[in-house]
């Protein structure tokens, strides 16, 4: 996946991912999980905005999650 992130910003939180420069703004990050919800999940802590290379299978998680949150926060607060 593409990260609107410098590398060098990706790298210090990515752990065991390859992070690769593609430009002074954006990245690609390549890393695993046990599961594409969590690793969708996982990516969302970069905060950025996220282009989803492959496969489908991630592109479809993300759309989950974003299903979910959309979700919890339609509820009000300790409903």
């Amino acid at each position: 996946m593409i990260l609107n992130l410098p590398a060098a910003t990706v790298s210090r939180h990515a752990q065991d991912a390859v992070v690769e420069e593609l430009g002074p703004d954006r990245c690609r990050l390549t890393l695993g999980s046990w599961s594409w919800p969590a690793l969708a999940a996982g990516i969302g802590r970069f905060d950025a905005d996220v282009e989803v290379v492959g496969p489908p299978e991630l592109a479809e998680a993300f759309a989950l999650l974003a299903l979910r949150y959309a979700r919890t926060a339609a509820r009000p607060p300790g409903a």
